[in-house]
């Protein structure tokens, strides 16, 4: 379910902010939008509605029918988009058009979901006739004219600009228990989904507009035979995007030989300002592949074909692991405690992929080429030699001083045809501009790409061996001294030399080459004899300064509240794509976290919230306790607003025991959760009746076998679910409560079998080592997902045996991330708890060195170029939310989570949302 949760960051980090802040209320459309060139008259039929001018003005349009869209290519967009505009409002039909440049570029990007990309114009024909009437318009209009394939849709005929389907025209949709907006239509027998999904756009219910056309089945597969180009035969898919996919096959015109195929869609992945599409960029990327084949470090090409409208290159298929797979099974950091020989072996294949690494890269340079995006994510390596291969070459560009690879290759001699030498100058030439492509983190390009020379590439390989040791160089926009940071996880962490770290932050500041890595590379048995264990030292408090961070913390939170935004303060992307409110990911959350830390909630804020509860739509939210009605119930209530949030919560009651997701953090177990807080806190009978009928649904739909319980949802495709968030534990703490408040022994036993499940589950990490939850193939230690969560659940049952074989598993000295829900702070916090249950204070002290890790790592005073003010001169310290390209404050992404850890150790008081003053 964390995967659900996740939303695709750079739509939320496009603009040089501290925060997410989502396109589609801030982004300010350009001058010359799509609408400048009309008069007053006709831009006054326009409304904004986030990314698109809107021309909506019959109040008779169906809430669903058969829609048009219309596609363009960047090089003719603005007449495309002039003609549709005049064409449509002279008939007054209604439609929508992307505001301006910028956002028709994005819409055809490579990372656009493929039901959305290649729209320019939506049209909402209000009926049949003028569906078909609209679209042979159109189709005389746009004649000649060619833009993406609008995967989610068929095409009109001959026309590549003109594309339909049936769907949806006004907003009707339904929540799903995450909060998200599912899109419905309504079908013969109720509400179905609003399908858009590539290669569908009819339901079977739904009569055929034309009785004088239907487009014959395309044979995409070619000749009959299966394979493309004639040749190759497809045997799976590694990755797919709006711009096409990539592939694995088998080359038969070489004994079946595996192979990688990386497809190419006409028109998309546009770029206006370098005239280059998808297709320019894979024959760019053909190009470079030729160029470097001879080294041996980057795939060799095979092939280079069309098929159908698409294009394709085929390429050497590398046998090798992701260097990111690498680094989660071999590193010493991603693992509890610290074992010299696992450290000096990581250095021994660390060493070996930079040598690779800095080989490969000057071997490009040395043939006129730029790699411009050299990122983690482009590596693989051979497990056992740890010999390295860069792939995916799209970014590549010439060096501005090279014309070809070598000297005999820029020679033109007197009789070569006068043509093709301009030809060959001009693809030169167009070879030196760049695809303006980069990876924020492992470029000097920040927010704005900028195009650099071979020092970008040395700065790109030493973010990578940065990014090897440990994987936060993605923070990198936020503090521009990261890799200063690195040190820590060098030196302390690894106990390696000082040389390594100085090796990367050198390179990085391009102060050394790439031969000097090399030199400085030879002595290996030298680097790896001076591993040796950091010096354990014990644990000062009060040097840790987490007073002082908690301080920090807060008056940053306080900092940035705005009013004017729709959820007060900066949050995770996952509040923009389902509410604003929630007590997880939303306003309610950090009011709620402020106001329990001590920190004053001021009345403009307290009146800004109690507004939006005045008028909030309830239709619009879920009901769970970290997404939805329940959470924002629990928070509106602590804050002097009770009368609504007994309303909010006697309408998630309602909704909760229908919809029965049975999770803790989304469903069931949180409801009625709350429901207990509520009881306890007013002794109101009604409150305790609808927390049994929370438990009574629970009890119903729990599947035993052999003394043990789990509950299974929608989202557990695999199998039952782990951790406090999502899995079972989640519901065996809300059992315990029950029977703590009620005395009724069977929610006792229940929860006990659901925590049984949860043992029987975990798996070492190696013979005679911790135990660890696997979630979709990784070992995870934290609350949401994982060990912390398990924990926190069996320390409060006082199953202690148990509970120590899992907190093993939670002595970790790092995290990539230092949120609350799935980061360093939650795991701190399931410690606290630990050392409270136990009386041991190790666990204390463990969760006070982790704690020092997110001060130290991933607290930060931002720059002076974003401009927050500093409120009685105090230090203000933000933090980055989850993936680390911005700050957020929520509570469990962000900085309420963290900030309610540290005033916990700072003040001794008890976790969040778990009612452990039941037990008291």
């Amino acid at each position: 379910m964390r995967n659900e949760r996740w939303v695709y960051r750079f739509l939320f980090a496009w603009d040089n902010t501290l925060f997410f802040d989502p396109l589609d209320v801030y982004y300010e459309p350009s001058a010359d939008h799509f609408l400048a060139g009309f008069d007053e008259r006709v831009r006054a039929r326009f409304v904004r509605s986030g990314i698109w001018w809107s021309h909506r003005h019959n109040p008779e349009l169906p809430a669903q029918g058969w829609k048009i869209h219309v596609s363009s290519g960047h090089r003719h967009v603005r007449e495309a988009a002039a003609s549709v505009i005049g064409y449509l409002t002279e008939r007054e039909i209604d439609f929508k058009i992307a505001l301006d440049l910028n956002v028709f570029e994005m819409l055809n990007s490579k990372s656009v979901s493929r039901g959305s990309g290649g729209k320019l114009v939506t049209v909402y024909p209000r009926d049949d006739d003028e569906f078909r009437a609209c679209l042979a318009g159109l189709a005389e209009l746009l004649e000649g004219v060619e833009g993406a394939y609008v995967l989610s849709d068929m095409r009109y005929r001959d026309s590549k600009a003109l594309y339909f389907r049936y769907g949806q025209f006004l907003d009707t949709h339904t929540v799903d228990v995450l909060g998200r907006r599912l899109p419905r239509i309504l079908g013969p027998d109720g509400p179905v989904a609003d399908d858009r999904r590539p290669g569908y756009a009819q339901p079977d219910w739904v009569p055929w507009p034309f009785d004088d056309w239907k487009p014959a089945d395309e044979d995409e597969a070619g000749d009959g035979d299966g394979l493309l180009g004639g040749r190759f035969r497809v045997t799976g898919a590694l990755q797919f995007s709006n711009s096409g996919g990539v592939y694995t096959a088998e080359d038969t015109e070489d004994d079946d030989r595996k192979v990688v195929l990386k497809e190419a869609r006409p028109y998309t992945n546009l770029n206006p300002r370098q005239d280059h599409d998808a297709v320019d960029i894979l024959d760019r990327e053909w190009m470079f592949l030729n160029r470097l084949a001879d080294v041996g470090t980057y795939p060799a090409p095979v092939a280079k074909f069309r098929h159908w409208e698409h294009h394709y290159i085929a390429e050497e298929f590398i046998d090798r692991t992701d260097m990111r797979s690498v680094l989660l099974e071999r590193n010493p950091l991603a693992r509890p405690g610290f074992d010299v020989e696992q450290s000096r072996e990581y250095l021994r294949i660390f060493l070996a992929v930079f040598r690779g690494l800095a080989r490969a890269v000057r071997a490009a340079h040395e043939r006129g080429v730029i790699l411009t995006d050299l990122t983690a994510a482009n590596l693989l390596i051979d497990p056992d030699t740890h010999e390295v291969t860069i792939v995916d070459l799209e970014a590549c560009r010439l060096a501005d001083t090279a014309t070809g690879t070598d000297a005999d290759d820029r020679k033109t001699d007197a009789g070569t045809d006068a043509d093709a030498a301009a030809d060959a100058a001009a693809r030169e030439a167009d070879l030196s501009k760049p695809v303006e492509l980069f990876t924020p983190g492992f470029s000097l390009s920040r927010n704005i790409f900028k195009a650099h020379g071979p020092e970008g590439d040395r700065y790109a390989l030493a973010s990578t061996m940065a990014y090897f040791v440990f994987p936060i160089a993605a923070m990198s926009y936020l503090r521009e001294d990261v890799l200063d940071l690195y040190r820590i996880f060098v030196t302390e962490g690894l106990g390696w030399p000082e040389e390594v770290h100085r090796l990367i932050t050198d390179l990085a500041r391009d102060r050394i080459g790439l031969t000097d890595v090399l030199t400085a590379l030879e002595d290996e048995a030298d680097l790896l004899r001076r591993v040796e264990a950091p010096p354990a030292r014990p644990v000062a408090e009060e040097r840790l300064g987490l007073v002082d961070a908690e301080t920090g913390v807060a008056a940053f939170v306080e900092a940035v509240a705005d009013t004017g935004r729709d959820t007060l303060f900066p949050v995770d992307p996952f509040a923009h794509v389902t509410n604003p409110l929630s007590l997880g990911f939303g306003a309610s959350g950090v009011l709620w976290a402020l106001h329990s830390s001590g920190v004053p909630v001021r009345p403009e804020w307290h009146t800004w919230l109690a507004g939006k509860l005045e008028h909030i739509d309830v239709g619009q939210y879920p009901d769970g306790l970290m997404n939805g009605l329940s959470g924002i119930a629990w928070a509106a209530d602590t804050l002097g607003l009770g009368a609504r949030a007994r309303e909010l919560l006697a309408q998630a009651n309602r909704r909760a025991v229908q919809h029965g997701d049975y999770t803790f953090y989304y469903g069931l177990s949180g409801v009625g959760m709350t429901n207990l807080r509520f009881f306890l806190r007013h002794r109101d009978p009604r409150d305790l009746t609808a927390a049994r009928e929370c438990a009574r649904i629970l009890c119903q739909t729990a599947r035993r076998d052999g003394g043990r319980a789990h509950w299974l949802n929608e989202f557990a495709t695999e199998g039952p679910l782990t951790g406090l968030g999502f899995g079972q534990a989640g519901v065996a703490m809300f059992l315990l409560r029950m029977h703590q408040v009620t005395g009724e022994e069977h929610y006792l036993r229940l929860g006990r079998e659901a925590l049984a499940w949860e043992m029987a589950h975990a798996k070492p990490l190696h013979d005679g080592g911790p135990v660890m939850f696997e979630h979709e193939g990784t070992m995870e230690p934290y609350v949401e997902v994982g060990s912390a969560g398990v924990a926190q659940v069996l320390l409060r049952y006082g199953d202690l045996d148990a509970a120590r074989t899992v907190l093993r598993g939670l002595d970790v000295r790092y995290s990539v991330l230092p949120g609350y829900s799935f980061g360093m702070s939650g795991i701190a916090d399931a410690l606290l708890d630990a050392a409270e249950f136990t009386g041991d204070r190790s666990y204390r002290d463990t969760a006070l060195r982790q704690l020092d890790i997110v001060r130290r790592v991933f607290l930060f005073e931002p720059a002076e170029r974003f401009a927050l003010s500093h409120e009685d001169g105090r230090t203000l310290l933000g933090l980055p939310g989850e993936g680390l390209l911005r700050c957020s404050t929520d509570y469990l992404t962000g900085s309420a989570g963290v900030l309610r850890v540290l005033h916990r150790v700072n003040t001794g008081s008890t976790a969040d949302f778990l009612l452990d003053e039941v037990a008291r």
